[in-house]
């Protein structure tokens, strides 16, 4: 009777691997907020910026368009400085995928050369 593992034959990741993982985490986490903190004000500003351009000379209250701009702008301030702060940091990702793909084909070779 011969007795199959029941679970996965991939190893643990090493504590550094599980290091590396964790900063690039943070490190996306970090870039998402400051992405943010820079995007909406930027956005907000545009927003107003182009709303009173469009409104002022209309003759209507400019309170309600304004108010609506900004809140417009902070929503695509979030959008967009979740958007750069997640493009500004897959590099640290696509490495890891990268290295955990060399090393799966290593211990893959030298597992079939010992067998």
């Amino acid at each position: 009777m011969t007795v199959l593992p029941t679970g996965s034959t991939d190893p643990e990741p090493a504590g550094h691997d599980l290091d590396d993982e964790t900063q690039a985490t943070r490190s996306l986490v970090r870039g998402i907020i400051v992405g943010i903190v820079v995007a909406m004000p930027v956005c907000v500003a545009v927003l107003v910026g182009l709303v009173f351009l469009a409104v002022r000379d209309t003759g209507t209250g400019l309170a309600a368009p304004l108010a609506m701009a900004a809140a417009v702008g902070v929503l695509t301030g979030l959008f967009f400085g979740s958007w750069a702060g997640f493009v500004s940091n897959t590099h640290a990702f696509e490495e890891l995928d990268r290295t955990a793909n060399l090393r799966r084909r290593s211990s893959s070779q030298s597992h079939d050369r010992d067998h």
